[in-house]
């Protein structure tokens, strides 16, 4: 497939130019001129760049990329970063937040499909365009239950401050940085809450409003929709794809 083609899918299936962001979301560095092998990765780190040249890929698509809405200097590990791809033709594709709210393939709606809960509405607006989402369970649910298949997911990092209602079938979700989303959620009556990364100025306001709060790390709540992507191009495009996971425990 031609990069160009790729990238004009991916703009278009991830409205990636209708959804306002800090990143500077589609193709942020030009390389190979025909896709013969896609990378998915979380972050456009080094780490993750020279993987992906070591494995012959030549188009890596990331959620977090090299360019966040101001001034960069091409120098240090900016430049590290750069050189790399350049040096080994590899096409860099990054999608933020359009990645994070895709109906199919995003983060927040394939862990909810995960979870086993169906996603009602879109929540907690980013400019205008809301970004978690608002699921219910068609059962009622305990914090244990819904930490047990949230640790299934996610893995046995996940922590749970059970905080809310015995019983509850209102699920917000807003994978990596969205603790600043637990007031809305409450004010529109989700009983328990799940993101990335926990911040203090909001544990005692969970266990004061009586909400469960959910953590299952940054960097994992945000795997999921980049493997959702990958076996979505894969179907339609049959290119042989790679996904390098360099977490990092947060």
């Amino acid at each position: 497939m031609k990069t160009q083609d790729l990238t004009n899918y991916l703009d278009q299936y991830l409205r990636t130019q209708e959804i306002p962001d800090t990143s500077l979301n589609g193709l942020q560095v030009q390389g190979a001129k025909k896709v013969t092998k896609i990378g998915y990765a979380v972050d456009a780190c080094l780490d993750s760049i020279k993987a992906a040249a070591a494995e012959k890929v030549n188009y890596l698509i990331v959620h977090h990329g090299l360019f966040w809405g101001h001034e960069q200097t091409i120098t240090n590990s900016h430049h590290k970063r750069i050189e790399a791809l350049i040096k080994n033709n590899i096409n860099l594709y990054c999608s933020h937040l359009p990645l994070d709210i895709h109906p199919e393939v995003g983060n927040n709606a394939v862990l909810a499909t995960k979870l086993s809960l169906a996603v009602e509405y879109y929540f907690g607006e980013f400019r205008g365009t809301p970004i978690a989402v608002h699921a219910r369970s068609k059962s009622k649910l305990t914090a244990e239950k819904l930490g047990e298949r949230l640790r299934k997911v996610l893995g046995d990092h996940v922590r749970v401050d059970a905080f809310g209602p015995k019983e509850f079938k209102t699920v917000g979700i807003c994978t990596g940085a969205g603790a600043s989303f637990f007031p809305e959620a409450k004010k529109i009556g989700i009983s328990a809450f799940i993101t990335g990364e926990p911040r203090h100025s909001f544990y005692h306001f969970s266990k004061e409003e009586n909400m469960h709060a959910c953590y299952g790390r940054h960097y994992d709540t945000e795997t999921l929709g980049l493997h959702a992507l990958a076996d979505h191009l894969a179907e339609i495009s049959g290119i042989p794809h790679t996904f390098f996971d360099f977490p990092s425990d947060i």
